[in-house]
Protein backbone atom coordinates (compact mmCIF):
# COMPACT_ATOMS: atom_id res chain seq x y z
CA UNK A 1 0.00 0.00 0.00
CA UNK A 2 1.43 3.31 -1.07
CA UNK A 3 1.44 6.04 1.48
CA UNK A 4 0.73 9.55 0.35
CA UNK A 5 3.38 11.92 1.54
CA UNK A 6 2.09 15.41 2.28
CA UNK A 7 4.16 18.26 0.94
CA UNK A 8 4.55 21.54 2.78
CA UNK A 9 2.26 24.14 1.31
CA UNK A 10 3.89 27.25 -0.09
CA UNK A 11 2.37 30.62 0.49
CA UNK A 12 1.25 32.76 -2.40
CA UNK A 13 -1.31 32.80 -5.19
CA UNK A 14 -1.55 29.54 -7.12
CA UNK A 15 -3.65 27.98 -9.83
CA UNK A 16 -3.47 24.29 -10.54
CA UNK A 17 -0.89 23.67 -13.24
CA UNK A 18 0.65 27.13 -12.92
CA UNK A 19 3.73 28.32 -11.14
CA UNK A 20 3.31 29.79 -7.69
CA UNK A 21 3.33 33.58 -7.71
CA UNK A 22 4.09 35.43 -4.53
CA UNK A 23 1.77 38.31 -3.65
CA UNK A 24 3.24 41.26 -1.79
CA UNK A 25 1.42 42.49 1.29
CA UNK A 26 -0.78 45.52 0.61
CA UNK A 27 -2.45 47.75 3.15
CA UNK A 28 -5.90 48.28 1.65
CA UNK A 29 -7.84 51.55 1.51
CA UNK A 30 -5.68 53.59 3.88
CA UNK A 31 -7.43 56.88 3.07
CA UNK A 32 -10.87 55.35 3.63
CA UNK A 33 -9.80 53.84 6.95
CA UNK A 34 -8.40 57.23 8.03
CA UNK A 35 -11.69 58.89 7.10
CA UNK A 36 -13.60 56.32 9.15
CA UNK A 37 -11.33 56.91 12.16
CA UNK A 38 -11.99 60.64 11.87
CA UNK A 39 -15.77 60.14 11.79
CA UNK A 40 -15.56 57.79 14.76
CA UNK A 41 -13.78 60.46 16.81
CA UNK A 42 -16.00 63.42 15.90
CA UNK A 43 -19.36 61.56 16.01
CA UNK A 44 -19.88 60.59 19.68
CA UNK A 45 -23.36 59.18 18.98
CA UNK A 46 -21.96 56.53 16.62
CA UNK A 47 -19.28 53.87 16.34
CA UNK A 48 -17.79 54.09 12.83
CA UNK A 49 -15.42 51.81 10.94
CA UNK A 50 -14.38 50.91 7.39
CA UNK A 51 -14.52 47.26 6.31
CA UNK A 52 -11.73 46.37 3.90
CA UNK A 53 -13.58 43.18 3.03
CA UNK A 54 -16.88 44.85 2.20
CA UNK A 55 -15.21 48.07 0.92
CA UNK A 56 -17.95 50.02 2.74
CA UNK A 57 -18.21 52.44 5.66
CA UNK A 58 -20.33 51.24 8.61
CA UNK A 59 -21.82 53.07 11.61
CA UNK A 60 -23.72 51.74 14.62
CA UNK A 61 -25.71 54.10 16.87
CA UNK A 62 -24.68 53.97 20.52
CA UNK A 63 -27.85 55.41 22.06
CA UNK A 64 -30.51 53.03 23.48
CA UNK A 65 -32.97 51.78 20.84
CA UNK A 66 -35.43 48.91 20.43
CA UNK A 67 -33.18 47.37 17.74
CA UNK A 68 -29.56 47.99 16.72
CA UNK A 69 -29.39 50.94 14.33
CA UNK A 70 -26.79 50.32 11.63
CA UNK A 71 -26.08 52.30 8.45
CA UNK A 72 -23.69 51.48 5.64
CA UNK A 73 -22.40 53.42 2.61
CA UNK A 74 -19.70 53.40 -0.02
CA UNK A 75 -18.28 56.82 0.91
CA UNK A 76 -17.78 58.76 4.13
CA UNK A 77 -20.02 61.60 2.89
CA UNK A 78 -22.86 59.18 2.08
CA UNK A 79 -22.46 57.55 5.48
CA UNK A 80 -22.69 60.83 7.35
CA UNK A 81 -25.83 61.81 5.40
CA UNK A 82 -27.41 58.47 6.34
CA UNK A 83 -26.44 59.01 9.98
CA UNK A 84 -28.23 62.38 10.01
CA UNK A 85 -31.33 60.81 8.40
CA UNK A 86 -31.30 57.99 10.96
CA UNK A 87 -31.12 60.49 13.84
CA UNK A 88 -34.23 62.25 12.49
CA UNK A 89 -36.20 59.05 11.89
CA UNK A 90 -35.14 57.06 14.98
CA UNK A 91 -34.75 59.37 18.00
CA UNK A 92 -33.38 58.02 21.30
CA UNK A 93 -35.86 55.79 23.14
CA UNK A 94 -37.19 56.03 26.72
CA UNK A 95 -36.80 59.81 26.72
CA UNK A 96 -33.00 59.64 26.88
CA UNK A 97 -31.14 62.48 25.19
CA UNK A 98 -28.66 61.81 22.43
CA UNK A 99 -25.02 62.63 23.16
CA UNK A 100 -24.17 66.17 22.14
CA UNK A 101 -22.37 66.13 18.77
CA UNK A 102 -19.42 68.33 17.80
CA UNK A 103 -21.64 70.14 15.25
CA UNK A 104 -22.90 72.33 18.11
CA UNK A 105 -20.14 72.39 20.73
CA UNK A 106 -20.87 73.90 24.11
CA UNK A 107 -18.71 76.89 25.06
CA UNK A 108 -17.44 75.06 28.14
CA UNK A 109 -16.24 72.02 26.18
CA UNK A 110 -12.83 70.76 27.28
CA UNK A 111 -9.91 70.06 24.94
CA UNK A 112 -10.77 68.28 21.71
CA UNK A 113 -8.16 66.21 19.87
CA UNK A 114 -8.12 64.09 16.73
CA UNK A 115 -5.17 62.48 14.94
CA UNK A 116 -4.49 60.25 11.95
CA UNK A 117 -1.52 58.13 10.83
CA UNK A 118 -1.40 58.77 7.09
CA UNK A 119 0.17 56.97 4.12
CA UNK A 120 3.57 58.28 3.01
CA UNK A 121 2.05 59.27 -0.32
CA UNK A 122 1.47 62.79 -1.70
CA UNK A 123 -2.08 62.14 -3.02
CA UNK A 124 -3.25 61.78 0.61
CA UNK A 125 -2.66 65.52 1.15
CA UNK A 126 -5.89 66.52 -0.61
CA UNK A 127 -7.95 64.02 1.37
CA UNK A 128 -6.29 65.13 4.61
CA UNK A 129 -7.12 68.78 3.91
CA UNK A 130 -10.76 67.79 3.43
CA UNK A 131 -10.74 65.90 6.76
CA UNK A 132 -9.22 68.91 8.50
CA UNK A 133 -11.89 71.21 7.05
CA UNK A 134 -14.67 68.87 8.13
CA UNK A 135 -13.27 68.57 11.65
CA UNK A 136 -12.98 72.34 12.15
CA UNK A 137 -16.52 72.81 10.86
CA UNK A 138 -17.72 70.17 13.33
CA UNK A 139 -15.90 72.03 16.13
CA UNK A 140 -17.56 75.32 15.05
CA UNK A 141 -14.19 76.90 14.17
CA UNK A 142 -15.43 77.96 10.75
CA UNK A 143 -13.26 81.10 10.59
CA UNK A 144 -10.10 78.93 10.71
CA UNK A 145 -11.08 76.32 8.11
CA UNK A 146 -9.34 77.80 5.06
CA UNK A 147 -6.11 78.82 6.80
CA UNK A 148 -5.71 75.61 8.80
CA UNK A 149 -6.48 73.37 5.82
CA UNK A 150 -3.83 75.17 3.76
CA UNK A 151 -1.23 75.05 6.54
CA UNK A 152 -1.94 71.37 7.27
CA UNK A 153 -1.52 70.57 3.58
CA UNK A 154 1.84 72.38 3.40
CA UNK A 155 3.17 70.67 6.55
CA UNK A 156 2.01 67.27 5.31
CA UNK A 157 3.56 67.75 1.89
CA UNK A 158 6.88 68.70 3.50
CA UNK A 159 6.78 65.65 5.78
CA UNK A 160 6.02 63.29 2.90
CA UNK A 161 8.57 64.76 0.46
CA UNK A 162 11.44 65.40 2.90
CA UNK A 163 10.63 63.21 5.91
CA UNK A 164 10.14 59.51 6.56
CA UNK A 165 7.14 57.44 7.68
CA UNK A 166 5.19 57.20 9.88
CA UNK A 167 3.48 60.57 9.21
CA UNK A 168 0.92 61.65 11.81
CA UNK A 169 -1.46 64.61 11.56
CA UNK A 170 -2.97 65.92 14.81
CA UNK A 171 -5.50 68.66 15.59
CA UNK A 172 -6.18 70.04 19.05
CA UNK A 173 -8.53 72.77 20.26
CA UNK A 174 -8.91 73.99 23.84
CA UNK A 175 -10.22 77.11 25.52
CA UNK A 176 -7.45 79.45 24.34
CA UNK A 177 -5.89 78.06 21.19
CA UNK A 178 -6.05 75.70 18.23
CA UNK A 179 -3.01 73.75 17.07
CA UNK A 180 -2.16 71.55 14.08
CA UNK A 181 0.85 69.20 14.28
CA UNK A 182 2.56 67.00 11.69
CA UNK A 183 5.04 64.40 12.92
CA UNK A 184 7.41 62.29 10.84
CA UNK A 185 10.46 60.10 11.54
CA UNK A 186 12.92 61.82 9.22
CA UNK A 187 16.12 63.30 10.72
CA UNK A 188 16.06 66.50 8.64
CA UNK A 189 14.74 69.81 9.92
CA UNK A 190 12.51 72.22 7.97
CA UNK A 191 14.20 75.44 6.85
CA UNK A 192 13.00 78.86 5.73
CA UNK A 193 14.37 79.50 2.24
CA UNK A 194 15.21 82.73 0.44
CA UNK A 195 13.32 82.32 -2.81
CA UNK A 196 13.13 83.98 -6.17
CA UNK A 197 9.70 85.63 -6.70
CA UNK A 198 8.99 83.19 -9.55
CA UNK A 199 9.94 80.02 -7.60
CA UNK A 200 7.20 77.39 -7.69
CA UNK A 201 8.30 75.34 -4.67
CA UNK A 202 9.78 75.84 -1.22
CA UNK A 203 7.15 78.25 0.11
CA UNK A 204 5.61 75.89 2.68
CA UNK A 205 7.03 77.47 5.86
CA UNK A 206 6.51 80.98 4.49
CA UNK A 207 2.81 80.15 4.10
CA UNK A 208 2.69 78.73 7.63
CA UNK A 209 4.37 81.84 9.05
CA UNK A 210 1.95 84.13 7.21
CA UNK A 211 -1.25 82.35 8.27
CA UNK A 212 -0.60 81.07 11.82
CA UNK A 213 -0.10 83.13 14.96
CA UNK A 214 2.89 80.99 15.94
CA UNK A 215 4.78 77.96 14.63
CA UNK A 216 7.79 75.83 15.48
CA UNK A 217 9.56 72.46 15.41
CA UNK A 218 10.02 70.00 18.29
CA UNK A 219 12.41 67.02 17.94
CA UNK A 220 11.04 63.67 19.05
CA UNK A 221 12.53 62.86 22.47
CA UNK A 222 13.21 59.15 22.02
CA UNK A 223 13.79 58.54 18.29
CA UNK A 224 14.75 60.31 15.05
CA UNK A 225 12.08 62.67 13.79
CA UNK A 226 10.28 65.88 14.64
CA UNK A 227 6.89 67.50 15.08
CA UNK A 228 6.21 70.67 13.10
CA UNK A 229 3.35 72.69 14.55
CA UNK A 230 1.31 75.80 13.93
CA UNK A 231 -0.90 77.56 16.46
CA UNK A 232 -3.82 80.00 16.38
CA UNK A 233 -5.05 81.95 19.41
CA UNK A 234 -8.79 81.75 20.10
CA UNK A 235 -10.89 84.54 21.56
CA UNK A 236 -14.12 84.12 23.52
CA UNK A 237 -16.16 84.75 20.38
CA UNK A 238 -14.37 81.92 18.54
CA UNK A 239 -15.66 79.16 20.86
Amino acid sequence: MNERVSQPRQSGRHRRGAAIARVDFRAWDLAERAAAEQLDQIEPAWTVWYGTGTRHFHAVAVWPAAEPLIVRARTADELRALMREAEDITPPSRGEAMPETPDAPHPTDGPRTVCWDLPHDLPIVGKARAMVSETLAAWALHHLVDDVALVAGELLANAIVHGEPVVRLSLRADADEFQVQVTDRGPGQPRHLTLDPESLHGRGLAIVRALAHDHGVNPLPDRPGKTVWARWRLSVGDR
